[in-house]
């Protein structure tokens, strides 16, 4: 995947991995790491942003995409707990960028293709009603830095009649805390085949001053940059002339402007 960051052309790159999920939930460690692999992860990534940093300070080498070490973290509804644990054990180990998401509701993996037919045991509002609650608190928990594919339950196609109801307190809730939210081309590569968030939730996120950064949710180097100058475009229409790169720590935030094009 490094090899890949370094050939796309991008600016730079936030590398993320799954935490640790519960053993009840990720038995196999199939979603998310192991948290022995947590240190190595990080000293890895490590080991790679400080060779990029070293090159790009010597003005005779080509710039390479700065590589920012990060992951994404489960807020588990019914554990609270665990994803407290989760994020500050990363953020000893050194990780810098941590994004929030929603994966779970009560337990039930809701785009986990294997469990698609437990959808037809709720109704799409009540899916979509829950999952905005708990990603709203995930915003509001002061543990991210940057939410995830915001409208994540399309990604089956599953939608409800009024999908704009969510948007505008889902965004209050990102601008309140201060945060970054992500425009993720992967559910262009979903049957949903739209960008999460989708357009309207993007205008909102802009109307409210919220800062957004692009990611691709790439799985393998091919899928590095899928399709960002569409995301470009569908940030400039909502009036968003630039994207938000996060790098250092939180205590050592800083955020460059990236302009449009």
């Amino acid at each position: 995947m490094l090899a890949g960051i370094a050939k796309s052309g991008l600016y730079g790159a936030i590398v993320t991995e799954h935490l640790p999920l519960p053993e009840t939930i990720d038995p196999q460690r199939a979603v998310s790491m192991h948290p022995d692999a947590l240190a190595p992860y990080v000293e890895q990534l490590r080991t790679a942003a400080e060779y990029v940093q070293e090159r790009n300070s010597q003005h005779s080498c080509p710039q390479a995409p700065y590589i920012v070490i990060g992951a994404e973290a489960d807020w588990l509804n019914h554990d609270p707990a665990w994803t407290h644990q989760s994020v500050a054990e990363a953020r000893a180990t050194g990780v810098e960028v941590i994004l929030g998401s929603v994966h779970l509701l009560d337990g039930w993996a809701f785009d986990d293709p294997s469990q698609l037919d437990l959808w037809d045991r709720r109704s799409v509002e009540d899916v979509w009603d829950q999952y905005f609650s708990e990603w709203i608190q995930a915003a509001r928990s002061g543990l991210f830095d940057v939410m995830a594919h915001p409208d994540l339950p399309k990604k089956f196609g599953h939608r409800p009649a009024e999908p704009c109801q969510y948007y505008a307190e889902a965004a209050a809730a990102v601008a309140d805390a201060g945060i970054l939210c992500e425009v993720s081309t992967g559910g262009l590569r979903k049957r949903c085949a739209e960008l999460y968030p989708a357009q309207d939730f993007i205008a909102e996120l802009a109307r409210r001053g919220v800062g957004m950064t692009i990611g691709s949710d790439a799985h393998a180097a091919a899928e590095i940059g899928y399709r960002f100058d569409y995301a470009a475009q569908c940030l400039l229409q909502a009036g968003v002339t630039y994207q938000s790169f996060p790098q250092g720590s939180a205590e050592n935030r800083r955020i460059t402007k990236l302009p449009l094009q």
